[in-house]
């Protein structure tokens, strides 16, 4: 897994020099560093990289000035920058330890928090995929949805046509009433009330559609539990030797591979991203980790307590990585403590009311005919205890987020 524990940025200034055929440029060059051993290895990194990308420039390379870190963009290079909270090690006897030296057969699990505050579940061994409903949605009703769960173009285009044609109708109608008036000498003030009756109809007519779509789009949600179901039995029926566990997420389902522990990288992992669905951008970030994924803990945006303003929607000082040494960290010192200060306070006010929601609620377990390694495979069931427990899967009465 690749989750460095240290990060910085540095940039700086170059000149190019004049050649014959080209006059002298100046360039600033920012690049990130990280490390698992020192916050002063990060440093030295990210300058490492930006004389690396220096050379590629004086070597009239077009290089990327400024780096933008890009969490679901495995080519850029650079790892997800997320604060590690825990690290423990299933070990083969089913117990978790933290500390202790790892061998490859160990199934290690990295908790950390992400960009948005939520705690994160990251595992080396133990394949989850998840599967978001508005990707599900275009591949049950690819006449209706597009790739990104939004209406199909086809239907869109006639809405829009039904759409422009009204709003013709409605000019020609004022067109028309205004030169009524005009010829009778009659009062604007009739015109000022049918265009706001004739709005007020429309406006009328446009939330009658779109409480309608949002119905649709609520049943056809609804119905994505019996494709995704019917999607691991026809599975593990032409693959008997696999076997999942499948939960509901607020937002689509994750999937639990039971029968074997497997890395990222292989093969049959892309296989399994294909057939069901896997959302592209959680399948970006295991590329780049090199690992697996699971949410284990609430959106802050989907909490009752954000609404109620108890606690910010998002989490204060993102940059809290970098220190005084990186040369973007433009805040004072005392403006620097205070944001680390906020940021501590919405971290213990945000696990705490985390602790009112479940993560995802458990459907179902599918098992192949021939799977019989997975009930003896103390590693994963060691996760999926721990997973069901941390993600409040078991207590029903607790909403989702």
């Amino acid at each position: 897994m690749l989750i460095p524990k240290y990060w910085a940025q540095y940039k700086q200034r170059f000149d190019a020099l004049a050649t014959a055929d080209r006059s002298s440029k100046q360039a600033t060059i920012k690049r990130y560093g990280w490390s698992d051993i020192s916050q002063a290895e990060a440093l030295a990194h990210a300058k490492e990289r930006v004389n690396e990308a220096h050379q590629r420039w004086l070597d009239g390379e077009d290089i990327v000035r400024r780096e933008r870190r890009e969490e679901y963009n495995e080519s850029n290079g650079i790892p997800i920058r997320e604060q590690i909270i825990s690290e423990q090690i299933f070990s083969e006897n089913g117990l978790t330890k933290a500390g202790v030296e790892s061998h490859a057969s160990d199934t290690q699990l990295v908790v950390t928090r992400n960009s948005y505050g939520a705690q994160i579940a990251n595992v080396n061994n133990i394949a989850i995929i998840d599967a978001d409903n508005d990707q599900l949605l275009h591949y049950r009703y690819p006449e209706r949805y597009n790739y990104h769960g939004f209406m199909s173009t086809l239907l869109a285009d006639e809405k829009t046509s039904g759409a422009k044609m009204k709003v013709w109708l409605f000019i020609f109608f004022f067109i028309l009433i205004a030169s009524i008036i005009s010829w009778l000498g009659a009062s604007w003030l009739w015109l000022l009330m049918v265009m706001i009756g004739v709005t007020a109809y429309l406006w009328q007519q446009a939330s009658k559609r779109e409480k309608a779509r949002m119905q649709k789009y609520t049943e056809d949600s609804e119905s994505l539990s019996s494709f995704i179901t019917d999607l691991i039995q026809q599975r593990v029926a032409s693959h008997p030797t696999e076997s999942f566990r499948l939960y509901k997420t607020p937002a689509g389902f994750r999937i639990i591979a039971t029968h074997d522990t497997i890395s990222p990288s292989d093969a049959l992992v892309a296989d399994w991203f294909e057939y069901f669905h896997a959302d592209a951008n959680y399948v970006r970030l295991c590329q780049a980790q090199q690992c697996f994924r699971a949410r284990l803990t609430a959106k802050p945006w989907r909490m009752a307590e954000g609404e109620d303003d108890k606690l910010a929607k998002d989490i204060p000082a993102k940059k809290f990585w970098f220190d005084a040494e990186s040369t973007d960290a433009d805040s004072s010192i005392e403006q620097r403590q205070n944001e680390l200060k906020a940021r501590k306070q919405w971290i213990v006010d945000y696990d705490k009311y985390a602790k009112n929601y479940r993560a995802c609620r458990y459907i179902e377990s599918f098992i192949g005919k021939e799977s019989t390694h997975q009930l003896e495979h103390k590693d994963i069931q060691a996760f999926i205890e721990w997973h069901d427990r941390v993600c409040n899967v078991g207590k029903e009465e607790l909403p989702l987020g």
